[in-house]
């Protein structure tokens, strides 16, 4: 049975990527849509898989869905952002006009899909955008072009979506530890089933998925 995706939006340097570093390295792999490593001493101990086109990364997530990728209890895709500025480059040279969004929304739609249905517990990484709302307050949403997907379609597709919360030292303005936003706010786009997390939740992406599985139960 599929594990809920979890969402993690956060602007870059808030300690999105650095929580993975808790995940067992042996079965866990990265789709890297972002060409880099990710900041964390044993990355070079993860199945680093690059992606830089379409056709790479639909086919890993094939791959993870089948006997082969049953070695991975978890996948972390890095990101929906370089995803979505991958699919729209692939669809501007494949399609013309009007069909060149219309594929780029649904190809969008179909990855989104596809990761859900694997039997790993997945990640998302995302970069935030914000929208501006009333009273020159301004809320965050997941980064993608394309305004049929804009302002909230990842984030109705995933049952957790969590937000870095950087805790800076007032005098230096150094980040001293990061925090997770589980509940919506006026803010943004932060959700998790009620009773999932409870406290103060950090950026350890191992913690998380135990919870996940707790919540749910497993297999």
């Amino acid at each position: 049975m599929a594990k809920p995706v979890v969402g993690v939006i956060g602007e870059s340097g808030t300690g999105k990527s650095s929580m993975f570093e808790t995940l067992p390295s042996d079965r866990t792999i990265l789709i890297n849509a972002e060409l880099k490593p990710l900041p964390i001493k044993n990355f070079r101990q993860f199945k680093n898989v690059m992606t830089d086109t379409y056709k790479k990364i639909t086919t890993v997530i094939k791959q993870l869905g089948t006997d082969d990728g049953a070695k991975y209890d978890y996948a972390v895709l890095d990101s929906f952002t370089s995803l979505t500025e991958i699919v729209n480059k692939y669809a501007s040279t494949a399609f013309n006009g009007y069909e060149v969004w219309a594929m780029y929304n649904q190809m969008i739609v179909d990855v989104i899909w596809d990761l859900k249905k694997l039997p790993q517990q997945v990640f998302i990484i995302a970069l935030p955008e914000q929208k501006a709302m009333e009273f020159g307050e301004t809320k965050s949403y997941a980064r993608v072009k394309g305004k049929e997907l804009k302002y909230g379609y990842l984030e109705k597709e995933l049952a957790v979506v969590l937000f870095t919360n950087p805790v800076h030292d007032d005098e230096t303005g150094e980040m001293l530890d990061v925090h997770m936003h589980y509940k919506a706010n006026k803010f943004n786009t932060a959700k998790s089933p009620r009773g999932m997390f409870d406290g103060v939740l950090k950026n350890d992406a191992l913690d998380i998925a135990n919870k996940v599985e707790a919540y749910y139960g497993s297999d």
